[in-house]
């Protein structure tokens, strides 16, 4: 048995990264299910969607057109979080199977990172366009086109992209780390 393989930290790391994984992957799960779940009923859609598009206090028209638009507004990015929580769970489960500093970590990470920055640009489009269609069947004058832009979207934009100057960094430690292994 090599030393790499009966080393305790690794073997932790290796554990920690099976378990992350599918903890990683029930939150995808129940994210996205969630997500898309709540355009299925209309008092879902009141409770949690209209506060949330800043529309609360306006009437809204909960018909099949509207909760349509809005699920497949929604979808978008339930989509980029899809598959940025994926790669999240691609990375626990590599570190599950002891890979650590690869290329293929960089990627993942950089990837992450994109979906994280991807989704906070796509929050003020998205809450805009679900504040219009959830108020489109109101009568003419009850109508309500909402913008907003938090601090939590522009964080997350840099969080996003700290992830992916990471990944970058994580690339050349990897090539390091090959370049290294070739001397040795």
């Amino acid at each position: 048995m090599s030393h790499a393989l009966s080393d305790p930290r690794l073997a932790r790391l290796r554990h920690r990264g099976r378990l992350l994984s599918a903890v990683t992957l029930f939150i995808l799960l129940a994210l996205v299910g969630g997500g898309l779940g709540i355009w299925l009923r209309p008092a879902w859609i009141e409770a949690i969607v209209v506060p949330r598009v800043g529309i609360s206090g306006y009437p809204v028209t909960l018909d099949g057109l509207s909760m349509t638009l809005g699920f497949l507004i929604a979808a978008v990015p339930l989509a980029v979080l899809a598959y940025g929580l994926n790669e999240v769970r691609l990375i626990f489960r590599d570190f599950g199977n002891g890979e650590t500093v690869t290329g293929t970590l960089a990627t993942r990470l950089e990837r992450f990172g994109a979906a994280v920055a991807l989704q906070a640009l796509l929050n003020p489009l998205v809450s805009t366009l679900l504040g219009v269609v959830l108020t489109l069947g109101n009568p003419p004058g009850q109508r309500v086109l909402a913008i907003s832009l938090s601090s939590h979207d522009v964080v997350s934009v840099l969080v996003g992209m700290l992830v992916i100057g990471v990944g970058a960094v994580m690339r050349e430690a990897a090539r390091i780390a090959r370049e290294n292994e070739g001397f040795i």
